[in-house]
């Protein structure tokens, strides 16, 4: 009996370690941004456009996050930097943003 705790514990415990992101979002809550690019360091910030895609318990997502369209939400033709914004609550809700930053 034991070698069965002791091997639940270890097996539980390396489940929860799993794959490390880059970011690490919380389980419950999480809001962060992050870079994701930087093209041209000599183009000015002179406008700004967004985009998002929202997700509904992980199995529904809909809308454009695409750096595409945060470009065409602002008519900017020359990217100087890209970020993203993530937002999650318990896995039920989340939303991506990306934000795009030219001329």
């Amino acid at each position: 009996m034991k070698k069965l705790c002791m091997l639940a514990a270890v097996s539980g415990t390396l489940f929860l370690t799993g794959c490390q992101t880059p970011y690490s979002p919380g389980m419950i809550y999480s809001d962060m941004a992050a870079p994701v690019d930087v093209r041209d360091n000599t183009v000015a910030c002179t406008k700004e456009g967004s985009a998002t895609m929202q997700n509904y318990l992980g199995f529904l997502a809909t809308g454009d996050a695409s750096t595409a369209a945060a470009k065409q939400d602002a008519g900017i033709t020359k990217v100087g930097t890209v970020d993203v914004k993530f937002m999650n609550i318990l896995g039920l809700y989340g939303k991506t943003t990306t934000s795009v930053c030219g001329e």
